[in-house]
């Protein structure tokens, strides 16, 4: 009897074997192939080069600063230049950007307070400066502003930092009331450079870093004639190269940097401008 019984379960202990066997060579088949895929995947993301995020008057700067970077052969980088409250809004869009450098620091405040950013990253790495430029005729003072009846251009107010700093400059000196019908402007301080370069616009309020880049002299405007262009970067916690971009972060706010920041027309981070009671308007 027991002899029948076993032969009669065989068959059946056999197709329980097989079916175990197969579900387990399955399973044991797809964990590795996850596995596989994972490091592929993490592979894949740090092959992939490290998204900047950058503010388009900063953006010649930082392709010169990074060709001294240390790690530049190791740490592949794409820098993406635009206006900054246009990055910003791409940011909050879900732009796969890995490091944000902003034109002020009013988009970095906001994406910290959003938890958009990694705590503590949010770090000041230069104050903008402005100056009085023409490509078509010499300027040796402010005073030109005085008796000028052509167009001036200058960074749209409202969404650039140089622009809003440039409209402070005219109120200043008592003159936006008479100039802003004739005002051209900008959708940043890269197109305003090149509004008065093509000598579209007889003259312009631009960055003194632009000058500084392309080797031209223009009107260095005091820092007390407008609010601080404090210029922050971020680390985006979207990012899947956090400790890349804190390098690259670092990197731009170690002395030596620095020190290349002021000869390229900036002012390093731990200088901050003097300024007068001149109200802030807050960037849209």
């Amino acid at each position: 009897m027991t002899t029948l019984l076993k032969t009669r379960l065989s068959p059946a202990l056999l197709l329980l074997a097989t079916v175990w066997l197969f579900f387990n060579s399955y399973h044991s088949i797809a964990s590795n192939e996850h596995g596989k895929q994972a490091h592929a995947n993490a592979f894949d993301e740090q092959d992939k080069p490290l998204r900047i995020a950058v503010a388009a008057n900063f953006a010649p700067t930082l392709e010169h600063l990074l060709s001294d970077f240390p790690n530049k052969n190791r740490i592949k980088y794409q820098i993406i230049s635009a206006a900054t409250g246009t990055l910003y809004q791409q940011i909050k869009h879900g732009a796969p950007f890995d490091l944000f450098l902003a034109a002020d620091n009013v988009r970095p405040k906001v994406l910290e307070q959003e938890q958009l950013i990694i705590a503590n990253s949010r770090k000041t790495y230069a104050f903008g400066q402005l100056t009085l430029w023409s490509a078509t005729q010499q300027l040796s003072s402010l005073n030109k502003l005085n008796n000028f009846s052509g167009y001036l251009a200058i960074a749209n107010p409202n969404t650039a930092p140089y622009g809003k700093a440039a409209q402070q400059v005219l109120e200043n000196l008592s003159l936006w009331s008479k100039l802003k019908n004739r005002v051209v402007t900008g959708i940043n301080i890269n197109q305003t450079f090149q509004q008065v370069r093509s000598q579209a616009v007889p003259m312009g309020i631009v960055a003194l870093s632009q000058l500084k880049m392309n080797q031209l002299e223009g009107v260095a405007i005091p820092n007390s004639y407008y609010q601080p262009i404090a210029q922050q970067l971020v680390v985006l916690k979207s990012s899947k190269q956090i400790n890349n971009a804190k390098q690259i972060s670092d990197y731009l706010l170690q002395k030596t940097t620095q020190v290349k920041l002021e000869a390229l027309g900036y002012l390093p981070s731990d200088i901050t401008p003097l300024n007068t009671n001149i109200k802030s308007k807050s960037v849209k």
